[in-house]
């Protein structure tokens, strides 16, 4: 694959970078200055330097995949960056058609009027992305990560909240679960929470049952209808293409033309003789 991945010079970008690299995928860096553009030449990535909150369109040709994994530097930055940036993105790889789009969110997102002040700004621009990502016909999934922490990861985490064990998660395991998630096609359309717990990484998003297919719509009705009707709206002949002169078809001309059918084919032996 070829990742665009936003936000590659952050703590949780340069992981994934990191790891895309490892794994053979190329790699394209979003990132905000020429300076870490820099940076991420050097591990190996391909870069290009863009606003968030500008037009991003551009920088998706040629990918076919996507990571999102940005974050506003400031809090007058959340609706543009964490929400609208991550919006933009997810409409440039629905547009160059992606094979699959990861979205870096947060647990609880579904509720942003449960918090208040700036947690509540940050979870609404996060809700704000999730919900226009659903609106694309394009295999997207959403990782929603607890309070990310530098603790050392152990490759092991849990999808499923439990009452009274801390929403964390290690950025180490964060950035696994995005690259494993980007390889697994039956997380398309899935909210995959991704907390600190016992389970290797590709073991716990391999466990997630994929999505069933929608049910068949009805029937096209099938109606008999004289050929003549059927052929009534077929363009008119092109009357450059019909010459008075030409000569009528014979019924014994093969289709390619070349004459008359012959009474016993030629060149054409058995390929496997005695065999019936």
């Amino acid at each position: 694959m070829i990742v665009l991945v936003a936000g590659a010079h952050g703590r949780l970008g340069s992981r994934v970078v990191s790891l895309l690299l490892r794994r053979g995928h190329l790699v394209r860096a979003l990132v905000r200055t020429p300076a870490q553009a820099a940076v991420l030449q050097d591990a190996g990535a391909e870069t290009v330097v863009a606003d968030l909150s500008q037009d991003i369109e551009w920088t998706a040709e040629g990918c076919t995949a996507a990571v999102f994994a940005a974050a506003a530097r400031h809090r007058s930055e959340l609706g543009s960056v964490n929400g609208g940036g991550a919006v933009k993105l997810a409409e440039a790889a629905y547009r160059y058609e992606f094979r699959h789009f990861v979205l870096s969110s947060v647990v609880r997102a579904d509720r942003p009027e449960r918090r208040n002040g700036a947690a509540c700004e940050f979870l609404a621009a996060k809700q704000h992305a999730e919900r226009r990502l659903a609106t694309l016909e394009l295999p997207w999934t959403v990782l929603r990560f607890g309070q990310l922490t530098e603790h050392p990861g152990d490759g092991r985490i849990s999808t499923v909240m439990r009452a009274g064990v801390p929403l964390t998660t290690r950025r180490d395991g964060a950035a696994l679960a995005i690259v494993d998630a980007l390889e697994r096609p039956h997380l398309a359309r899935q909210v995959v929470n991704v907390l600190d717990g016992e389970r290797r990484v590709a073991d716990a998003l391999d466990a997630i049952e994929p999505l069933p297919l929608p049910p068949p719509g009805p029937a096209a009705a099938r109606v008999a209808v004289p050929l003549g009707v059927a052929q009534a709206d077929n363009p008119p002949d092109d009357p450059r293409m019909i010459f008075p002169d030409a000569s009528p078809l014979d019924a014994d001309v093969e289709w390619v033309g070349d004459g008359p059918v012959l009474p016993e084919p030629v060149g054409n032996d058995d390929p496997a003789p005695g065999i019936s």
